[in-house]
């Protein structure tokens, strides 16, 4: 990716996470970043374009994360959750405006669909690894773990809208509060020797 291209998509994420989507037009970018409408233009057509490259490079990044190597399973898949919520912190706009922006854009609505699909394969391929290792137990209920990836996955989604209902403005401080959120939800579904390393992890004992 070129120089203009990428201080374009810099200079908007910082635009639309502190002003959001409709409030930052092309010119105000343009400004931002120092160049022309006309050479902005160049590189993305219209102000969705952008948006839409925005969220293929979040999609990038997550993708790095959903990895668990063969040592250290539980804090490896407790860290994830961390991870993703910083991830999405740093692209915070998405989530705010999520549903007007896969209203709008076909593309991103129809590839985060297979995105989330994926995703939970993925997880459930790590609880039955985690299962195998003592660490998960396994399901008391028909389709636990699957249910269990998709509440998550709303938190994970939603949670920059919960904060904005009961405050002026996103803070860093969010990020942990919401990871222990999802880490508190998968506690129960851990094993006694599980337990014991979640204290010692986050130091409860």
């Amino acid at each position: 990716m070129n120089g203009t291209k990428q201080k374009i998509l810099i200079k908007s994420l910082e635009l639309f996470n502190s002003k959001g989507i409709y409030k930052t037009s092309l010119r105000t970018i343009a400004n931002e970043a120092g160049i022309s409408v006309g050479n902005l233009q160049y590189h993305f057509k219209k102000r969705e374009d952008i948006i839409e490259a925005l969220y293929f490079q979040l999609v990038k990044k997550m993708d790095s994360i959903f990895l668990i190597p063969n040592d250290d399973l539980l804090k490896t898949f407790l860290n994830i959750s961390k991870e993703i919520i910083t991830i999405l912190y740093e692209y915070n706009f998405f989530l705010l405006d999520f549903v007007a922006i896969t209203r709008k854009n076909q593309k991103i609505k129809v590839h985060y669909s297979d995105l989330s699909k994926r995703r939970e394969n993925e997880t459930l391929k790590m609880v039955a690894i985690l299962i195998d290792n003592n660490f998960f137990r396994e399901e008391l209920l028909k389709n636990e773990y699957q249910n269990l990836f998709r509440r998550i996955e709303i938190i994970s989604n939603f949670w920059f809208s919960s904060v904005l209902i009961q405050a002026n403005h996103l803070s860093t401080d969010s990020i942990q509060e919401y990871t222990l959120l999802i880490n508190q939800s998968i506690y129960p579904y851990l094993t006694n020797k599980a337990k014991n390393q979640y204290a010692n992890i986050f130091n409860l004992s």
